[in-house]
């Protein structure tokens, strides 16, 4: 049974002492029957069969021990993908994806593949799921270890080394995962934490830099090299703002909801640019945007719209806030939305799988972007006439 009414998933927050329940899809009553998710699901389908199929990943030379496939959380993805088909393989594929990270979450609380400590590992949600469907006390432990393995990562930003919107978003995930596993109090602090250091990087700015709807940081910090230029990451932040938007799902915060209406005006006003030739008529998500230097932004539409999904769906958070959608916005979205959409298309190929380059593509693409058929129908409803 496909559940095709419903394309956002919420996970149920639940007190430690309350009983353990199966992760939930969860859609606004107004759109219930209304939202046609095959678009989205049927691709999905097809990659998530390369991705699960070791056989097929060994005649690409892509061992079980090539430890960034696994970015973006691939047992999240696939257990979006049962609770939005309800296929029980789906659901035993999330299962061993789950056991498979869950037996490499080290003592502490870092991906053991890796060899050094690196937070953007670190990856809860699907565990979470995993200890929603299973009971697997394991999975509690491991999800406290890794909650303890984030608190290394400093969320603040003034002219530091290093930071990136990617680890922020790992981090706060690591907390928001815990605290809805415990119900912790400082876990909550440590949430509160976080998005006070990225609302103060988006309203005061380092720098004297201006403000953009970003948290700034330089070229310097999320690249290396010399450059101070500021910049963002558009792609990144729709990883920030995912955990961004549970959150407001979960408590409806004022601070993260401002947090994401700035998140989509820096989307509308800097983190797109209009394609030329082949992507003439298309709209583009910027991979890196360099404020003040252009030159140092690489842009490759090729590269490019592999992060038009995700950036869809940021903005499509972002715009959710907004009782009326103007039509600049909207054009955004669904030009952002297209090559998305546009996936359904190749589906009369009737290939049991599609390959996926590089594979931890399917976690980018799919991880933060459950409710972008939902997302759609709330801007088709809203948007300017």
């Amino acid at each position: 049974m496909r559940f095709s009414h419903i394309s956002v998933l919420l996970l149920i927050f639940l007190p430690v002492a309350q009983a353990i329940t199966q992760p939930s899809l969860w859609g606004p009553d107004h759109v219930t029957g209304q939202v046609d998710t095959s678009w989205y699901v049927d691709p999905m389908i097809r990659y998530a069969s390369y991705v699960t199929d070791a056989q097929l990943l060994l005649k690409d030379k892509i061992t079980a021990d090539k430890a960034s496939q696994y970015l973006y959380d691939r047992p999240r993805v696939l257990t979006q993908l049962f609770l939005l088909t309800g296929d029980p393989k789906w659901k035993q594929e999330a299962i061993t994806a789950s056991q498979f990270y869950l037996a490499r979450v080290a003592d502490d609380g870092y991906f053991s593949l890796v060899e050094k400590k690196d937070v953007k590992y670190l990856m809860p949600r699907g565990l979470l799921y995993y200890y929603q469907l299973t009971g697997d006390e394991s999975a509690r432990r491991a999800i406290n270890r890794i909650y303890l393995a984030s608190l290394d990562w400093n969320p603040e930003y003034r002219n530091r080394g290093f930071w990136t919107e990617r680890n922020q978003a790992a981090a706060l995930e690591s907390a928001l995962s815990y605290y809805e596993l415990t119900n912790d109090a400082k876990a909550l602090q440590r949430i509160e934490q976080i998005l006070n250091a990225t609302l103060d990087m988006v309203v005061s700015p380092a720098n004297g830099w201006p403000q953009r709807g970003c948290p700034q940081h330089s070229f310097k910090a999320h690249e290396g090299g010399t450059d101070e230029s500021a910049v963002c990451s558009p792609w990144m932040l729709a990883l920030l703002a995912d955990p961004i938007w549970r959150f407001y799902q979960l408590t409806q915060s004022e601070k993260a909801e401002k947090l994401l209406r700035l998140f989509g005006r820096f989307v509308l006003e800097h983190g797109t640019y209009p394609g030329k030739d082949k992507f003439e008529g298309q709209q583009l998500p910027k991979y890196l945007v360099v404020f003040d230097n252009a030159q140092m932004e690489d842009i490759n539409p090729w590269n490019d719209m592999q992060h038009s999904c995700d950036v869809a769906a940021l903005l499509g958070k972002a715009l959710y806030f907004e009782p009326q959608i103007s039509r600049q916005s909207a054009e955004t979205f669904f030009a952002l939305l297209a090559p998305c959409k546009n996936k359904a298309s190749r589906l009369k190929d009737k290939k049991p799988y599609w390959r996926v380059r590089p594979p931890r593509k399917f976690g980018w693409e799919y991880s933060t972007t459950s409710d972008l058929p939902w997302l759609e129908q709330i801007v088709i409803q809203r948007q300017s006439k």
